[in-house]
């Protein structure tokens, strides 16, 4: 039991002194100069000089020029564009890196001093940071290598934007796009809701042809029956049987006979 409880009490001391070792290690790696670090095959200097060199290289190039340059490429269709950038290489990193730069000038103003060059290796990449100091906005030019060969595979140029400038631009960003789906979330409620509107219209539609069929197939009213230009009236026939009465009366009271003992025949209006 002695023994196994020593055999445990060394693993614990030998995994205590590695942990130690490995930070010490990273301790001494983090206080490394990065200037005598070796990145793959190229020195500090030597990234720093061409980072300086490729603004310097910008800096210079005549403005009318590159945007000429711009023009005439973006003016080519795509499979001529390929062929050229496949006859010369690196003039697709190049023609990224002058679209960039004219991007930013006008936001950037005169150019002042190199502030600062900084370093930054991950596995398959190293990076390098170039700052400038220009009168309106900082500019950053950052180039990308491949480990592999240490082949340049990006160069950009950006301006810096101080951390309130980015916080606002995203709270920007958020703003649009909650803006955005709320648009569209009205946008589905009242086309859903027009789902119940459109079944009534097709509705009255649909009544209002049936009521025009109705009509179009309904039979004609008979025509109408004109009146007789000389009807019989029957007010006339009573006013002659007054009138035959009042005859009947004068002409008995005359003769002093009855009126059951003549009868009138018919009686002639002048």
């Amino acid at each position: 039991m002695e023994a196994n409880k020593r055999v445990k009490f060394m693993k614990r001391k030998i995994t205590m002194m590695l942990c130690l070792c490995i930070c010490i290690l990273g301790l001494a790696a983090c206080g490394t100069d990065p200037k005598s670090i070796d990145y793959n095959g190229m020195t500090y200097q030597e990234l720093e000089d061409y980072a300086v060199s490729t603004w310097e290289g910008l800096r210079d190039m005549d403005t009318a020029q590159m945007e000429a340059a711009v023009n005439q490429i973006e003016s080519m269709s795509e499979a001529e564009q390929i062929r050229l950038m496949e006859a010369n290489e690196g003039m697709e990193e190049e023609m990224m890196l002058i679209k960039s730069w004219l991007s930013v000038k006008s936001q950037a103003g005169e150019f002042v001093e190199v502030d600062a060059f900084h370093i930054t290796t991950t596995g398959k990449t190293t990076t390098t940071e170039l700052t400038l100091k220009f009168e309106k906005r900082p500019v950053m030019v950052t180039v990308v290598y491949q480990n592999r060969d240490m082949t340049v595979e990006t160069v950009t140029v950006d301006l810096i934007y101080s951390t309130g400038e980015k916080m606002q631009k995203a709270a920007m960003n958020t703003v649009m796009g909650m803006g955005t789906v709320f648009i569209m979330l009205i946008i589905i409620c009242l086309i859903i809701s027009g789902f119940r509107v459109i079944p009534k219209i097709e509705q009255k539609q649909k009544e209002k042809k049936e009521r025009k069929k109705q009509a179009e197939q309904a039979p004609a009213a008979p025509a109408a029956v004109p009146e007789p230009e000389f009807a019989p009236s029957v007010s006339a026939d009573v006013d002659d049987l007054e009138l035959v009465a009042v005859i009947a009366a004068a002409v008995a009271a005359y003769t002093g006979q009855s009126e059951d003992d003549f009868i009138v025949r018919s009686i002639k209006r002048r």
